[in-house]
């Protein structure tokens, strides 16, 4: 499966919101989803974020920062992968708004997140995707416990290959 964040940065701060669904619930996240066939991993982002956040952004206006591979085991012993494709956003329009998907959007200072409220691995690429690294990497979750299965294993790249 292939899916998308963005992180919408503002004044320091980044545009986080809580899960309801899915892989996270109840913890701070980015804004995206998965890919619909038909689309590109661009436009993918910009719709996810539309139907999320309520803002409008144009593809060409995401900066591409990089790709983590999730390797999720379930308790059942069920293993998916997921490939992320991240984004930093600085320019877009509309109202910021919840969705039953995504609640409490809080703008959070880049150096002062949440990360005992996020996803276990977040701590390993957050910070290097918001100071602007390029990354690349793959990341083991047991699902059922909500906690990594091993280390990360995140790569700063000099350049990514463009994901249109």
């Amino acid at each position: 499966m292939v899916a998308t964040l963005v992180f919408p940065i503002k004044e320091g701060k980044v545009l986080l919101a809580k899960k309801t669904r899915k892989i996270g619930i109840g913890k701070w996240n980015g804004w995206g989803g998965s890919q619909e066939e038909g689309e590109t991993i661009r436009e993918a982002a910009t719709r996810e974020l539309l139907q999320e956040s309520g803002l409008s952004a144009q593809k060409e206006d995401l900066e591409y920062s990089g790709k983590v591979t999730f390797h999720n085991q379930k308790a059942d012993g069920r293993k998916f992968d997921v490939e992320v494709h991240m984004f930093l956003l600085w320019k877009w329009s509309g109202e910021i708004k919840p969705n039953p998907e995504m609640i409490e959007p809080t703008f959070w200072s880049i150096n002062g997140l949440p990360f005992e409220e996020m996803m276990a691995s977040d701590i390993d690429w957050l910070p290097l995707v918001l100071g602007g690294e390029k990354i690349e990497g793959d990341v083991w979750y047991i699902m059922d416990q909500n906690h990594l299965a091993k280390p990360s294993e995140i790569r700063i790249v000099e350049k990514l290959g463009d994901v249109d």
